[in-house]
């Protein structure tokens, strides 16, 4: 099992994945969870802690909108849009339960 693990680990990525892991840092561009100021290559949504932070169907939804190139461009698609939309909208209210304000 070990050995499996292992394999899966070094296996290469290919596509999307390939593309977004060897983006560089082109340009001023900090996470996007609220007040993080981690800098992230454009063609990532934030940093390795609040990206995981996002609930995986949320995630699922910025990946699968997620065009390559979009960074460069500036064109990010309508749904890529509402997915990191519906990201902001959990963050605000995961704070809210946080501090109790349940108008926020």
């Amino acid at each position: 099992m070990g050995g499996q693990a292992h394999h899966r680990l070094t296996m290469p990525l290919h596509g999307k994945a390939a593309y977004v892991v060897q983006q560089g840092q082109t340009r001023n561009h900090a996470c996007h969870w609220p007040g993080c100021t981690a800098q992230v290559p454009p063609a990532m949504w934030g940093c390795k802690e609040h990206w995981f932070a996002l609930p995986p169907p949320i995630r699922t939804k910025i990946w699968r909108a997620y065009r390559m190139g979009q960074e460069i461009d500036g064109c990010p698609s309508r749904e890529y849009l509402e997915a990191a939309r519906a990201a902001q909208e959990w963050i605000a209210a995961r704070e809210a339960r946080k501090t109790g304000d349940l108008f926020a």
